[in-house]
């Protein structure tokens, strides 16, 4: 799968989370913040597209996908921050693995 896919899957993730909570339709784009004072999601909100976001990606390649663990925290770059940079973190994880 490639980062445009990736990405484009967590648009739409983002976006489908945001409309199911009634949260604003302000435009989510690659590079808007995900959470924080100008996030487009809370704390909830984060964790729940994220997990949406693994099982999507794991349906799709086949393999388990883990984007909330001990490496993405240990990064000196948040991976969660915007949804380019979390496109850019899961295609790393996704290149990381075999595929099945």
């Amino acid at each position: 799968m490639n980062q445009q896919a990736i990405l484009e899957l967590v648009l739409e993730t983002v976006r489908a989370y945001r409309l199911a909570m009634s949260a604003g339709d302000e435009a989510i784009e690659p590079d808007t913040p995900l959470f924080g004072a100008d996030g487009a999601l809370d704390s909830i909100g984060l964790v729940s597209v994220v997990i949406e976001v693994e099982q999507k990606l794991s349906d799709l390649s086949g393999n388990d996908v883990s984007l909330m663990n001990d490496r993405a925290m240990s990064r000196s770059h948040n991976p969660f921050r915007t949804a380019r940079a979390l496109s850019e973190y899961a295609h790393g994880q996704l290149s990381d693995k075999p595929v099945a």
